[in-house]
Parts: C-alpha cells; structure tokens; sequence
C-alpha cells in the first residue's frame, strides 16, 4: 500500500513509560496473552497492516524491546488467522515497529510518528492498554470515515469524555496536525482537534456495537489491571461485559504510557 491508496491500518501506542504501573503495559499477561496482542486482535480483521509505535531504541527497557520484537513475529505468523475468514484483502502480512523521535513525549508524539509511517488512507489508533477493545467498534469507526471521504477524524465520546486513542484518523491530514501540535508542545492529543474535520460517535452509536462501552477500559494504575484481570477471567469482552468494572481514568498527556 502507499500512502492515499485504498488501505487501513492499525497503529498500536506501545512505547510509554508506564510511571503508575511500573512496567511496560504492552507486555502484561491477560487471559494469558501480553494486553498487545488483545488490541492487535482487535484491530487486525478491519486492518491491512498493523505498526506498533515504540519509544526510541535507548529509552526502552530491555524488556520491552524483547517483547515488541517478539511480538511483531507473532503478529506476523499468525496474520492470515487474526485477520479471520472474509477479512478485507492484503497483499502480503504487514507488521512493523517505528519509534518516537524523542522519549517520553506521550500520545501526541505517538500520533505523529504512526500516522506519518502508516501506509493506509485510514488508520486506526489505539493505546495498548486497552485489552476490550471490541472489534465491531474499530469496523463501525473506519467504515463511517470511509463513507465521508471529507472527514479527517472519527472520534468516540463516552461518558462525555473524547477518546482519542481508541480513534480512526486519516494519515493524510493529520500526521502533518500532530507534527506541528507536537512541535508546539502542546501533548494533549484533543487539545486542537477544532482544526480538523471532525465525527463525533455518541454513546447511543457506540451501544450499537459496544453494549457496555468496554471498548474504553483503560489500565493507567494497578488496581485498574488487576480488575481488568478479574474481568477476563470471568469472560467479559467488549460486547458482552456488565457495566460495572474498572473505571475510566481519564488521558493525560502521558496516555500512551
């Protein structure tokens, strides 16, 4: 694919610097899978190449440069599978790691860099900690941008909060956005969207496809992983879990950690 062909992509935030938990997000077990490979499975049935946005090279524990490496082998084994039968059409497994130009710089940084490597006229964005993720969530997003070539952004709105690391961007006009909102310093990844053409998706929409809007679980502190833990170990996805669970922590500018 080439950057304004018909394509989608999916870009993973992986490379904060987790402060809350105290360790790297991407690779924390749920239902035995590191939280990674629960939004990649999310994301790869409505997606024709997925890029998994990391902190640079030296900003990185070893351990996560392991894992994501690790993953992106898994990932690409596995790609005609997690794509599922009737997927959209790829020509060939396509999954790739690129990193911040600079540390620690949270969501925005993330933005920019993925949405300036994506090779799809659409992307997908979502934050690694996000392991409810409901794959008719990320379907419905993309199919609205694609029915509105005018669109620059299809962003959730939850429980009055914009989510914009669960968020369909078009890479052609927003990668510049963010380039420039970054160089700005400003890392609130809402704080200019006013600039851009922009769809809203309410609640009522969102229930549609996401019942009890698990899709937005976020795992910033401990205690938000372990009830994410209890979640899954009692079944609960995107479609079908109870409303109660751990609560929506909302985004700072350091989200993507």
């Amino acid at each position: 694919m080439k950057r304004g062909a018909q394509g989608r992509t999916g870009i993973v935030l992986v490379g904060g610097r987790s402060s809350r938990i105290g360790v790297p997000k991407a690779l924390l077990p749920l239902a035995g899978e590191p939280l990674v490979r629960h939004v990649v499975r999310a994301l790869a049935p409505s997606c024709d190449e997925i890029v998994l946005v990391a902190a640079p090279l030296e900003a990185q524990p070893p351990e996560l440069r392991t894992g994501l490496a690790r993953e992106q082998r898994w990932i690409a084994a596995r790609w005609s599978a997690l794509r599922g039968e009737g997927a959209r059409s790829a020509p060939r497994p396509a999954v790739r790691i690129v990193r911040d130009a600079s540390a620690h710089l949270g969501p925005v940084a993330g933005l920019a860099r993925g949405l300036g490597a994506a090779r799809g006229a659409l992307a997908f964005v979502a934050a690694c900690d996000l392991p409810f993720l409901a794959p008719l969530l990320v379907e419905t997003l993309l199919a609205l941008a694609e029915d509105d070539p005018a669109l620059d952004v299809v962003v959730p709105r939850w429980r009055g909060y914009l989510e914009p690391l669960a968020t369909v961007y078009r890479p052609a006009t927003t990668a510049a956005h963010f380039a420039r909102q970054l160089a700005d310093g400003v890392l609130k990844p809402t704080a200019r969207i006013d600039a851009l053409r922009v769809r809203e998706v309410g609640e009522p929409e969102i229930r549609l496809v996401d019942p009890g809007g698990r899709s937005f679980v976020n795992l910033n502190a401990r205690e938000d992983y372990e009830a994410a833990c209890a979640l899954a170990a009692a079944g609960a996805s995107g479609l079908t879990a109870p409303e109660s669970g751990p609560a929506r922590r909302s985004r700072g500018s350091n989200a993507s950690g």
